[in-house]
Order: C-alpha cells, then sequence, then structure tokens
C-alpha cells in the first residue's frame, strides 16, 4: 500500500484552520473540559489582531509570531504569522492552543485576600499594619474574601509604605518572570530600585539562565546571544548540547531540519538520551547526523575536540582571531593538549559509546564545516553553530559547561560571523526581556550594573526618580540573588514579597526555606490562575 506524505508545512496549515474551527464551534469545550476554548457567540464585536513583538506565543523562548481571532473580547482562535520572521506561518501544537488554558481555572473578578487580614484592616487606623495571618497557609476558600480591587490596592499601599519607612525599602521583595511583557518588567524595576531604592529584586530568569548568562558575561562581556535565528539557514553544521529541540522549540527543530534537508549540513545531538531531535534528523540523513550519549562529560568531551582539532586539523584554528581578540588563549591550548586526547577523557563520557574513533569523526565534521566557512573568504558566512538548553545550563557545572562551548567555538574563529556560534535557547518568552530591563538584583536597563555611575544617572533622569534612590538600592545588602532573599525573609529582614507571574514552586530548597520564609512575609501574588501554586502561601491574589 502506497504511503500518504504530507509536508510539516501543509499539516500546519491545515491544523491552524482546523483549530481555529474547532475552538470556534466550541467543539473543545463539550469533548475535553481541559482544553475549554471561548465560546462563540454571534456578534459583530469581532477582530483580528497580530501578537505583540514581545508578548507572542506564553511557551518557550522562540517567540513565534501569531494572528488571534477575537469575538466579545475573547481570543477564539490562533493561528501562526506567515509574515513573521520567526516562524514564517509555522506553529507547534502549543501554540496553536495557547489561548485555551487562560479560560481554564481563570480567576475573574475581585481579588482575594485573607479574611482576617482584611478584618485587622478595617479596625481604626488599619490596625496593624505588620498583622500575620493566623490561617496563612491553608487554601481553604473559606479563609478567604473578595475585595473591591481598588480597595485592595489600597491595603497594599500603606501596608508596603508602612514596612518601607520602618525597615527599609529593601526589606520589600520582588520575584519576576520571563512571562511579562518588557513593559510590565520595566516597571517592575522602576517601582523596586527607583521608588522604593530596593535591590531584593530578582526574577525566575535567574534560575533558569544563570549559567549561560555568567558565562556569555564572563567570555563575552555581555549577557546576550551573539546570533538570529537567520543565522540558522547560514550555518554548515548544527550541534545541540542537552537540547531536544523537537520537543522543547518545535519551530527552531524545524528551521534545522528544513535546513539540513535543503543543504545537507552536518550534526550532532550531545544528549544521554535519544531524542526525537536525533531520530528527526536521521530521517533526513543518517550519514551525517551524530548522537553522542554523554552523561557528565560535557566539558571534557568540548576540550578533546579542540585537542584533535590543534594536532590534526590545524588549519581551522584561527591563531589571528584568539591574539588580536582573546586573553588565556595560550593556557587553553596548551592544556586541552596536554590533559584531553579523546583516549585520556575516554572513562568521563558516561557511555562505552562515546569512543576516540567517534569524538575523531565529530571533529572532523566540525573541522569540515569550519572549512567552507573560511572556503567564502572574508565576510563569507557559515561554519557552525552550538546551541543548548536548560539542562545543559543546570547541570552542577552550567556556567563552565557554556564556557567550554565559547572556548571551541573562538579557537576556530566560529564567532561574530554570519552563520555561526553559542546559541543558548531559553525556556520562556520574555526571559531575555526580565534581563535587559535590569529585573534582577545588580542590574539596570540595557543590562548594565547598578555600580556604572554614568548609566546610573541616565536612569534615574529617565525615570524622573532621585539619582540617591539608586545608590541606596547599589548600596543595599541582598547576598545570594533569589535564594538570598528568601534567607533574608526567613531571618526577619525582608517583610513583604510580590511574586508576579512567577511560581515559588521553582525554587531550590521549597520545603525548608522557601515556603517558610513566605510564611513570614506579607505576600502579594499577581496570578490570573485561581489555583496557581504561589497562592498557596499567600494573602492577597491580584
Amino acid at each position: 500500500m502506497k504511503r500518504f506524505k504530507i509536508s510539516r508545512r501543509n499539516f500546519l496549515k491545515g491544523s491552524a484552520f482546523i483549530t481555529g474551527s474547532v475552538s470556534g464551534a466550541s467543539l473543545f469545550v463539550g469533548a475535553n473540559p481541559e482544553l475549554h476554548a471561548a465560546e462563540l457567540v454571534k456578534s459583530e464585536k469581532k477582530k483580528t489582531v497580530r501578537s505583540t513583538a514581545l508578548a507572542q506565543c506564553p511557551y518557550c523562548g522562540v517567540g513565534c509570531g501569531t494572528i488571534i481571532q477575537v469575538e466579545n473580547g475573547k481570543i477564539v482562535s490562533m493561528r501562526p504569522d506567515k509574515d513573521h520572521p520567526t516562524n514564517y506561518g509555522l506553529q507547534c501544537i502549543k501554540g496553536l492552543t495557547a489561548a485555551e488554558p487562560i479560560y481554564v481555572d481563570r480567576m475573574e473578578g475581585e481579588p482575594y485576600v485573607r479574611k482576617d487580614v482584611w478584618a485587622e484592616w478595617q479596625k481604626p487606623k488599619h490596625g496593624d499594619l505588620e498583622y500575620i495571618s493566623k490561617t496563612k497557609g491553608s487554601f481553604d476558600e473559606e479563609h478567604f474574601v473578595r475585595v473591591p480591587y481598588k480597595q485592595a490596592s489600597d491595603m497594599v499601599a500603606h501596608k508596603i509604605a508602612h514596612l518601607a519607612k520602618k525597615y527599609s525599602g529593601n526589606s520589600i521583595s520582588l520575584y519576576g518572570s520571563g512571562q511579562l511583557t518588557m513593559e510590565g518588567q520595566y516597571l517592575e524595576n522602576v517601582f523596586m530600585k527607583g521608588v522604593l531604592g530596593s535591590n531584593t529584586i530578582e526574577a525566575n530568569a535567574r534560575m533558569c539562565m544563570t549559567s549561560a548568562v555568567t558565562g556569555y558575561s564572563a567570555t563575552l562581556g555581555s549577557d546576550t546571544p551573539p546570533l538570529a535565528y537567520e543565522d540558522i539557514e547560514l550555518s554548515d553544521m548544527i550541534m545541540h548540547f542537552g537540547h531536544n529541540a523537537r520537543e522543547s522549540h518545535p519551530i527552531i527543530y524545524w528551521r534545522n531540519a528544513d535546513h539540513k534537508k535543503k543543504k545537507d549540513i552536518s550534526t550532532v545531538v550531545v544528549d544521554p538520551r535519544y531524542t526525537g531531535t536525533s531520530k528527526g534528523y536521521e530521517d533526513i540523513n543518517p550519514k551525517n547526523q551524530v548522537h553522542v550519549p554523554i552523561l557528565n562529560g560535557d566539558i571534557s568531551f568540548l576540550n578533546a575536540l579542540a585537542h584533535v582539532l590543534l594536532k590534526d586539523h590545524k588549519d581551522v584554528i584561527d591563531w589571528k582571531f584568539l591574539k588580536q581578540h582573546t586573553t588565556g588563549w595560550k593556557e587553553y591550548t596548551e592544556g586541552v593538549l596536554k590533559a584531553y586526547s579523546p583516549e585520556q577523557v575516554q572513562d568521563r563520557m558516561g557511555s562505552k559509546e562515546v569512543t576516540p574513533e567517534l569524538i575523531r569523526r565529530i571533529a572532523k565534521m566540525y573541522a569540515d564545516a569550519t572549512r567552507k566557512r573560511l572556503a567564502r573568504g572574508k565576510g563569507g558566512h557559515g561554519g557552525v553553530i552550538i546551541m543548548w538548553g536548560i539542562g545543559y545550563n543546570q547541570h552542577i557545572h552550567g556556567q563552565n559547561n557554556v564556557i567550554s562551548i565559547i572556548n571551541l567555538l573562538t579557537l576556530t574563529g566560529n564567532l561574530a560571523k554570519p552563520g555561526c556560534g553559542p546559541f543558548s535557547m531559553t525556556g520562556q518568552p520574555n526571559a531575555m526581556g526580565e534581563r535587559f530591563t535590569g529585573g534582577l538584583t545588580d542590574r539596570l536597563p540595557f543590562n548594565e550594573p547598578l555600580k556604572n555611575a554614568k548609566h546610573r544617572k541616565m536612569i534615574a533622569n529617565a525615570w524622573r526618580v532621585p539619582e540617591e534612590n539608586l545608590i541606596t538600592a547599589m548600596n543595599s545588602a541582598n547576598p545570594g540573588f533569589a535564594i538570598g532573599m528568601l534567607e533574608r525573609a526567613l531571618k526577619g529582614d525582608v517583610k513583604a514579597m510580590f511574586l508576579v507571574y512567577a511560581t515559588h514552586i521553582d525554587l531550590p530548597d521549597l520545603d525548608n526555606l522557601v515556603r517558610p520564609a513566605l510564611m513570614k512575609t506579607f505576600n502579594v501574588v499577581q496570578e490570573i490562575y485561581r489555583h496557581a501554586p504561589s497562592y498557596i502561601p499567600g494573602r492577597y491574589l491580584g
């Protein structure tokens, strides 16, 4: 029997139409309550809008453009934007159904406040502004009361002002999110550093991207991946470390796979698992796809590749670039030559499949891809792109994992040119925005440190706040960033916390540190879901 074949693009075109049609007909609602789409009501109040530049699909960090169909103020269908430079009319199932979860368990109407907190607030002069709820930690509906938004906001404002005046602005903390828009991230930083003079502000970007951030900063001097998606179609080889792109970043995988099919580029997937990414590349061409099942040996593997390149493929080593633009290159090259031959690292790979022969084969693939770039001459494009995922960052040696990737690419000049370089794949749609707007303890917008006096003065003028507030924030203690601020809360130094589209459950040491700390603070949880995890220890949901 002849097998029916369909291309990814045609499938997505069809599924986009089907998804829109089904949700429009409310079939999701009756068939599966967990996929509850907005009910379509005939009305003249219809409009089609494009997602904003920094608020596309809310899931992974790729940032696909979406066309949104709205009926009576509710989203009834989503389809990919064929003109968007990221996804070109493609979208995965997560993006196509992105609107559905916002109508499941959504909190509608007024905020929730704990009854005893609200009762205390009603007393003359608002009672004890530092009152700690006796029911805190309980999720039972009976302990809460719905309060008009303005009244709840007034209570929050008074309590925050009281705590800031009595214990300093640095006693107020905020844990933000890569799910926020750029505007929201910007405003939370104005409020915390510019108004309160507090540097007790962190983002979940610190939890997922710290290793990439510090790795980039230590080597390139800036927390910014030096590539664009357009580089994919210019590359001659793509490597993945701990990154199942087919599942976690499907649009990027499809772009990689299409480029591999069109140009027959080499691909390497370094992952202890055999993933869909490996299988997909093998389906295109198994001869130039390699799966490397390393477990905890990534740095040794990368250094072994450098060793083989230095010994057997000397023509791809960019000595001029190293001498003109880097420091420490002598120590690096001498070190990998001395201690990182494929034979020396074989026992560190965590798998007998990763043999010296395999390492040499991959080094040759890497060298050949680099030669293609060199053959195009000055101003040419191509070479090697190395992508990695959150798991690679969160390894015990995450920062040095990242540095090792950048070292290898720098050694061969696969850096600062079109079609090559280090490419971290983030886990949230605007995690980069959180860092770019200064949503971390020691940063200001444009990812500059608070200690940069010239930049600090410029930001103070732009925010129209006294520079002294920023100096206060700079000099205030908040050791250990996100964890440090929870440790301070446990000791009683932090009195209030805003949790903005971020859940506390992704923080380390949840039971012994995080929740005990939140039991001591006045918590403002800004969230659309009625049963979001951060609601449990909080006293107010707005």
